[in-house]
C-alpha cells in the first residue's frame, strides 16, 4: 500500500506533463471563395471540346498529396459542364490544361509560432501556408493559348484549447481538398470568361 501511495504523485505529474505535450490545430481559409455565384457557367460555343489534364508539382500533403490535386482537377473540370469529355495525360484532346500545383509562402516558423511553441502551445500561434496553381491551356496544336494563376492563403491556428475544437472542425485535408477544387473552379470561370475555350 505504501508503494502505491508514493507512486501516486509521479503518476499524477506525468499525466499533467502529457497533458500539456498535447495540443489541438486547426486549419483556415483566408477570405471567401473567389467562384462566382453562377455553377456552371453557361458554353458560348455550341459543340463541347474535350481536354486533357496534366498536373504537376508539390501537392499541399507532399507527392502523396498530387493524387488530391488530380482527383480535385478532374471533378471540377467535369462539374463545370463545358467539356465533352475530361481526360487525364497522354490521350489526344481538343484542348490540354498543365496544373502546377504548388504550395507557396514562409518556410520557417512565424513569431506567433515560435511564442507558441515556448509556452507549449498555451498562447496561440497562427502558420500560413498559401496554395498557388498555374494552369496553361494549349490548343491541339500545342500552342499555348492562355495561363491563369490562383493564390489561395490558408493558415493553421495552434493552441492548446483547441484540442477540443478539432473534433467539431473539418480535417485540414478536407480544406484543403476543398481549396483546390474552389481554385480550379475560378480558374476554369476566369478562362471561360477571356475566351480560351
Amino acid at each position: 500500500m505504501e508503494g502505491c501511495v508514493q507512486k501516486m504523485p509521479w503518476t499524477i505529474i506525468t499525466l499533467m506533463l502529457l497533458s500539456l505535450s498535447t495540443s489541438g490545430c486547426i486549419m483556415v481559409r483566408d477570405g471567401a471563395s473567389s467562384v462566382s455565384g453562377q455553377q456552371p457557367p453557361q458554353p458560348v460555343q455550341p459543340a463541347k471540346k474535350s481536354i486533357a489534364l496534366h498536373v504537376a508539382g508539390i501537392g499541399p500533403q507532399g507527392k502523396e498529396g498530387l493524387g488530391d490535386s488530380r482527383e480535385q482537377a478532374v471533378k471540377a473540370y467535369l462539374d463545370s459542364g463545358l467539356f465533352s469529355s475530361v481526360i487525364m495525360n497522354g490521350a489526344p484532346a481538343d484542348l490540354h490544361a498543365d496544373i502546377a500545383v504548388l504550395e507557396a509562402g514562409d518556410d520557417g516558423l512565424s513569431w506567433s509560432a515560435a511564442v507558441s511553441a515556448i509556452t507549449f502551445t498555451m498562447i496561440p500561434g497562427y502558420v500560413a501556408q498559401d496554395l498557388a496553381t498555374r494552369t496553361s491551356y494549349r490548343d491541339r496544336q500545342s500552342k499555348e493559348v492562355g495561363t491563369i494563376e490562383k493564390r489561395q492563403g490558408m493558415g493553421f491556428w495552434i493552441q492548446f484549447f483547441l484540442l477540443f475544437a478539432m473534433p467539431f472542425a473539418d480535417s485540414p485535408t478536407t480544406k484543403l481538398s476543398a481549396a483546390q477544387y474552389d481554385m480550379h473552379r475560378a480558374t476554369i470561370e476566369d478562362a471561360h470568361r477571356k475566351g480560351l475555350f
